[in-house]
């Protein structure tokens, strides 16, 4: 009776030892526990078995080229005689032995069209050969859609790890490929967006118009909605005035009147006043500065109404150099802000990984 040793794991094709595993493990990471889990034990035999087949083929492929290039014929005659037989059949017939390869590559394409419409993978069943083209096209006996053949070996790959038979990402090739990528993706997104960010600073140094027009297009249409939000926050500015005695701008508008009163001469005479002077004084600072703290706070609240008013838009209109002053100031920050950004985007973050 066969038995199984303690440190071995029993495979459908041969037994293997804990540390034989751990070494398939780690060629690409294969998982043997993810091959049975994902139940495409079949599948990844067909896919070796046509990895064999496409390597054999693309093999031929590359002797058969450089076996018809000028005089290589009469240098393998003459260094390799050995091996002029078999390339002088392979010549000769190489378009029968490669309908051969195309035959089976065929074959298995329609095998995995089918179960693809069977589990209905794609929504319409003639997806599959669009998505798939490059295996029809590599089918085409000629030189230049042979070389297609050569995505099939990605499109295992893909497979594979989509099933995370193997894990390729951890691979130092990966690992290359995979840095360059974005290092070229950055590269080509920071040139864009530099060049975005320089049309628009162009834009806002040529055009003496952009914040007129940025007022009437983009704040205007959005007034009211600005309006109402003002509002919300100046009642409840309004209102904790009103309510809070010890509200920073209530102390500080107190401390100010009173600063005012006191420094007053016409105030100051209360005070001589005997027995009430002082009293009369303190009573009346207290007060006029709870009449300004009340008129201020609801001045405050009711400001986003008042500026609806055409008056007070007109008053703020009449210094056309203070705006036009402002303008600027504010089209310099923009341009600076700009600047920045510019400058953020430059910096090659790829390189700090190297």
């Amino acid at each position: 009776m066969l038995t199984v040793p303690n440190n071995c794991q029993y495979s459908p094709f041969l037994f293997q030892s804990d540390d034989l595993v751990q070494s398939n493990k780690r060629f690409l990471n294969f998982s043997i526990e993810h091959l049975r889990s994902s139940r495409q034990g079949f599948w990844f035999a067909l896919d070796l078995v046509m990895l064999l087949l496409l390597s054999l083929n693309l093999f031929l492929i590359i002797v058969d080229s450089v076996y018809r290039i000028g005089t290589s014929d009469e240098l393998i005659a003459t260094y390799f005689p050995a091996l002029s037989p078999a390339l002088e059949y392979l010549r000769e017939n190489f378009l029968f032995i490669d309908l051969c390869f195309v035959a089976i590559f065929l074959s298995e394409f329609c095998l995995r069209w089918a179960v693809s419409v069977r589990n209905s993978d794609y929504a319409r069943w003639f997806y599959y050969p669009v998505i798939h083209w490059y295996d029809l096209v590599g089918c085409i006996p000629l030189g230049g859609a042979r070389l297609l053949r050569f995505l099939r070996v990605f499109s295992i790959i893909h497979r594979l790890q989509k099933y995370r038979i193997i894990d390729v990402r951890q691979t130092a090739i990966y690992r290359f490929c995979l840095f360059y990528y974005e290092a070229l993706l950055e590269e080509l997104s920071d040139r864009v967006v530099i060049k975005v960010i320089n049309g628009i600073q162009e834009d806002i140094r040529s055009d003496e118009t952009l914040t007129r027009r940025a007022v009437e297009e983009l704040v205007k249409p959005r007034l009211d909605k600005l309006l109402i939000s003002a509002k919300a926050v100046t009642s409840s500015i309004a209102g904790a005035m009103k309510s809070d005695v010890d509200h920073p701008f209530s102390e500080k508008l107190r401390s100010s009147v009173i600063a005012a009163m006191q420094n007053n001469a016409e105030l100051k005479r209360l005070s001589t006043i005997p027995m009430i002077g002082e009293q009369l004084s303190d009573t009346l600072e207290d007060a006029v500065a709870e009449v300004v703290i009340d008129s201020i706070a609801c001045l405050i609240d009711e400001f986003p109404e008042l500026l609806k008013e055409d008056s007070l838009r007109a008053s703020l209109r009449t210094s056309d150099a203070s705006w036009e002053a402002l303008d600027a100031i504010l089209l310099n920050l923009i341009d600076d802000v700009l600047e920045f950004a510019k400058q953020q985007v430059a910096t090659q973050k790829w390189k700090q990984q190297l």
